[in-house]
């Protein structure tokens, strides 16, 4: 007996099998992903010079364009100089970016040394006043409960010892990078392998991030051209749609992010040193980065800060805190808005679950890449969600699905197709029920004519 298989039967087969390979896949994933998790640090680790080096083209490609344009107007005058403007771009942009790095190392390592230092040398005074608080508070225990009250005191000098401990090591050595001491060489020997590895990594990376902005033109028709060698046409244009859509939503947020950030910490230094508040210049960095992170940076910078002013000067920890909300208020409703506008356009859930996956898998690179990009690929599916109800002739409206039941004059509307043809049948009812000439009637017809 012949089997006879449909297209919907085919179609059915080829889902339950892609279903299963991927459920085996991540069982598998799953059962050896320590072992998998080492091949992947130890592929990353080699492929690190390519990754840095695409990394750079990608965020300096922006500024390599806006360059080319301007210098467009002094290279072109008489004929077209490609050659000559793209070097022009390629070399300032590398300039601008050297500049940038070598700036920010030259202004803000010395003082994040001498912050460290002034800890590092205040911290048994911190400690002591935190130990005599701790017995004021915990010495009820006592006598109610002396398990308890001997648990937690060693749970403190255990940690009292670690951080004197911390603080022997390392002040000789923030005392030596300050005043460029000998000592120096000791502590760059102690590392040397690691050292090299990662000056490495970044020399390699930027040499193909100069190749790769020098013929970006031709290096994306390769990867255009690969993808059309291996999919079929219309998944590659899909492909392309969509990582076009997340490389404008991730370089958008990432700009413009990153501009709200530095005048968030430059507002931070200049109200901390308005107050006169320590560690201005530490408290001031760690805001503006952990600001990059959306929604939730704001909290994780001003936690460790305000601790820091409370082991120093407590009594300015509460001034902080408002001065740090009124900042946080001003950017979230005056100065993001007006940089970024509405990027992402996620729910707040959605949010914290791309932060939590991409700070779990990348830290807080991943925190600040993840939310971007899962903003991007949410709106695709919104989009390719909107257009399958239309198909199906249903709304696209969240709230006309608060019931597990449509309402029924959604639920009997019909698919667009099926109104479609509706049309073509009743033409063809009407051309059946239309009369159809007899014999007997054409002689009529022919008679008449013979007589006229």
């Amino acid at each position: 007996m012949k089997v006879i298989i449909d297209d919907k039967q085919k179609a059915i087969a080829k889902t339950a099998i892609l279903v299963f390979t991927v459920c085996l896949l991540i069982v598998f994933v799953v059962w050896r992903w320590s072992a998998i998790s080492e091949v992947i640090q130890k592929i990353i680790s080699v492929l690190s010079p390519i990754l840095i080096g695409l990394g750079l083209a990608y965020l300096l490609s922006p500024l390599s364009n806006w360059i080319e344009n301007k210098l467009k107007l002094l290279t072109d005058k008489k004929k077209e100089r490609p050659g000559l403007r793209r070097g022009l771009s390629v070399g300032l942009s590398m300039l601008i970016l050297l500049a940038i790095v070598a700036s920010l190392i030259a202004s803000v390592v010395p003082e994040l040394i001498s912050s460290a230092k002034n800890l590092l040398n205040s911290l048994p005074e911190y400690l002591s006043s935190a130990t005599t608080w701790i017995n004021l508070h915990i010495s009820s225990l006592k006598e109610a409960q002396p398990q308890m009250y001997s648990i937690l005191m060693s749970v403190w000098d255990t940690a009292q010892n670690s951080l004197n401990n911390l603080a022997d090591q390392f002040e000789p050595k923030l005392d030596s990078i300050a005043s460029g001491g000998a000592d120096i060489i000791n502590i760059v020997t102690s590392s040397a392998i690691s050292l090299f590895k990662w000056i490495t990594n970044i020399f390699l990376g930027t040499i193909m991030a100069i190749y790769l902005l020098f013929k970006k033109e031709h290096y994306q028709a390769q990867a255009r051209k690969f993808l059309y060698a291996l999919l079929p046409r219309e998944h590659v244009s899909g492909l392309l749609r969509i990582g076009s859509h997340c490389s404008y939503n991730f370089m958008h947020f990432l700009s413009g992010k990153t501009l709200d950030s530095f005048i968030i910490g430059l507002l931070c230094f200049t109200g901390m040193t308005i107050l006169r508040m320590p560690y201005t210049t530490l408290i001031s960095i760690l805001i503006g980065v952990t600001n990059i992170i959306p929604f939730f940076g704001p909290i994780i910078g001003c936690v460790p800060s305000a601790l820091l002013i409370l082991l120093s000067e407590p009594r300015k920890m509460i001034p902080f805190i408002i001065y740090i909300l009124v900042l946080q208020q001003f950017d979230g409703n005056i100065l993001g808005p007006k940089i970024l506008g509405d990027t992402l356009g996620l729910p707040m859930f959605w949010i914290l679950f791309s932060i939590t996956i991409g700070g779990g898998m990348f830290g807080f690179f991943g925190m600040v890449a993840f939310v971007p990009l899962f903003a991007a690929v949410y709106t695709l599916f919104s989009d390719f969600l909107d257009t399958r109800l239309q198909k199906k002739g249903l709304p696209h409206e969240t709230g006309c699905y608060m019931s597990n039941d449509l309402p029924d004059e959604l639920s009997e509307t019909a698919p667009p197709e099926e109104s479609a043809s509706a049309p073509e049948e009743t033409s063809a009812d009407m051309d059946s029920a239309a009369p159809v000439p007899t014999q007997s009637d054409d002689a009529a017809k022919t008679e008449s004519h013979e007589e006229t």
